[in-house]
């Protein structure tokens, strides 16, 4: 899951590196966003099938 998303956030930095248009680091960034709320989500939501307490 770390891998997944610090892959994404390099990709937006050299995007934002290399002037790439805005349309496209805004849209790697919102897809990164779109990409941490589903892996958290999925993350918490198997953390809490497996009956485990905090």
């Amino acid at each position: 899951m770390d891998t997944l998303i610090f892959g994404g956030l390099l990709a937006t930095l050299i995007a934002m590196y290399r002037d790439a248009p805005r349309f496209v680091v805004l849209g790697a960034w919102w897809l990164m966003l779109l990409a941490v709320i589903l892996l958290m989500a999925h993350h918490i939501t198997s953390s809490l099938a497996l009956t485990l307490s905090y």
